[in-house]
């Protein structure tokens, strides 16, 4: 919710007001809708305008009435688009002034900026928008600056959460009530805080644009974990915990030949991937296949044009790292793969998974056969997508298999 910025109480020169952002993006977002509806329109009218004019003694009066129905809808939609321009303009000085852009995103403005950046996240970054997410590391609901005195109370073992599409640190704290009757009901309802709590091991939130290409964000994840080992000596462990496509993003990061022989990188010795579309997700294939063939006709163009807008980030996930089997020395991979099969169904769960899986990925993505060496798979029936962000039974397999350190 949009803030007064307070008068400062020293006199000084008032700060320059903040750059609007929500409302040009919205705008450009009218306006491209706009001119989408324009062009099925003209597509439309001109094949029946074409069909009359090949009727004998149609011609002239057919061309009286197209000129006259291309220069009312030609002015009808130049209408739309001005108006809506002069409106949102007049929003985004309301908002220049209004809005504190020293403020910390959280509650719903930071859910719908992260739903944002998965639906266009590389335009505003190629834009320079301020609505564009900047990846950064977080902690206890706050920005964790990678300076030595920031990072001095991190412990000599880290664990990275690596959220998924569309999704922000505060997701792992989604669906609490999952921990009531579970061993750990009085003592936390996150994974992070049992960690802390069981282990002795700091949490780390890594926040980040999910509408860039995976491997961009991996490049970006791979130059933060080198400035936290720099910075923070006394790690001697980082492990990353990644769901859907942050899975995807901490596993190519490892995985990128320019960081075999990265400080950091010896440090990572295990990551676990809750609910990763390794193989690729269903969903995004089926997205694929529409903007495709959408585009075969120039009447549904314009809705291919449309659909072929989403996100670089989004259209990774068609492949998912389905080709990239390089398995870095020393890499442990850890992968949890969820069902929307009830447990005790014995005959119908394999093909629910291998369908559904967990309402986004399927069961075969996410375990990935085709990955060799030390690799774990654990399939939990009856939890679905984004109950793998929090719930006991996913807690118990972190647990274990962080139970003891390595070093």
């Amino acid at each position: 919710m949009a803030r007064r910025r307070k008068p400062d109480p020293t006199g000084s020169p008032a700060a320059q007001p903040a750059p609007a952002t929500y409302a040009p993006v919205l705008n450009a977002g009218i306006q491209a809708t706009t001119a989408r509806v324009q062009e099925m329109h003209n597509a439309i009218s001109g094949k029946t305008f074409d069909a009359l004019l090949m009727l004998p003694g149609l011609s002239v009066p057919t061309r009286l009435v197209q000129g006259a129905h291309d220069a009312i809808t030609t002015g009808v939609y130049a209408a739309v688009r001005h108006g809506a321009n002069a409106l949102l303009a007049l929003a985004g000085d309301a908002e220049r002034l209004l809005v504190d852009p020293t403020r910390e995103l959280e509650g719903r403005e930071l859910a719908f900026r992260s739903a944002l950046n998965a639906a266009a996240g590389d335009a505003l970054a190629q834009a320079g928008s301020p609505l564009a997410v900047q990846m950064g590391l977080h902690a206890d609901g706050k920005t964790v600056a990678l300076t030595r005195d920031a990072l001095a109370g991190l412990r000599e073992r880290v664990c990275v959460f690596v959220h998924g599409l569309a999704c922000d640190e505060q997701s792992w704290w989604l669906f609490p009530d999952a921990w009531r009757g579970s061993a750990w009901q009085d003592t936390g309802s996150s994974y992070g805080v049992l960690l802390a709590a069981e282990l002795g091991v700091s949490s780390l939130y890594l926040r980040y644009n999910t509408g860039l290409a995976i491997e961009d964000n991996a490049r970006q994840l791979g130059e933060h974990l080198a400035q936290l080992t720099a910075l923070a000596p006394q790690v001697r462990e980082i492990v990353l915990v990644g769901h859907s496509m942050g899975g995807l993003i901490a596993r190519r990061a490892c995985e990128r030949p320019a960081e075999a022989d990265a400080a950091w990188r010896q440090r990572v010795h295990t990551v676990i991937c809750l609910g990763s579309p390794h193989q690729g997700a269903p969903l995004e294939k089926l997205g694929h296949f529409v903007a495709s063939a959408l585009s075969l006709s120039n009447v549904t163009q314009p809705l291919g044009t449309i659909a072929n807008a989403r996100s670089q980030g989004i259209k990774d996930l068609r492949h998912g790292l389905r080709g990239k089997k390089r398995r870095p020395e020393g890499l442990a991979l850890r992968l949890v793969a969820g069902s929307l099969a009830d447990e005790a169904d014995a005959m119908m769960g394999p093909m629910v998974g291998s369908v559904l899986g967990d309402g986004l990925v399927t069961t075969t993505s996410a375990s990935d056969a085709s990955l060799a060496g030390d690799v774990q798979r654990v399939e939990l029936a009856g939890l679905g997508h984004m109950a793998l962000l929090n719930h006991p039974r996913v807690y118990a397999l972190i647990r274990e298999w962080l139970g003891a350190s390595p070093l």
